[in-house]
């Protein structure tokens, strides 16, 4: 065999050309579900952020509410 298929990274003695190993499977499954949680997980941070941003505006809002009826009956 030629030098150039020994050098070459992806050949390698005892693995099979074209088909991947259960465990190259495997590793390639639990990124696909890495991507999927780290995805699910900036949602919901960004979702938790949102929810944050209106709490606080809701109790300004009612704060000012308040105020407001308190102005009122004076």
């Amino acid at each position: 065999m030629s030098p150039a298929v020994h050098s070459d990274p992806a050949c390698r003695a005892g693995e099979k050309v074209g088909k991947l190993t259960a465990e190259q499977t495997e590793i390639a499954r639990l990124k696909r579900e890495l991507e999927r949680a780290n995805k699910k997980l900036a949602t919901t941070e960004t979702a938790l952020l949102i929810m944050g941003k209106a709490h606080s505006l809701l109790e300004q809002l009612s704060e000012s509410t308040d105020a407001d009826e308190q102005r009122k009956k004076r």
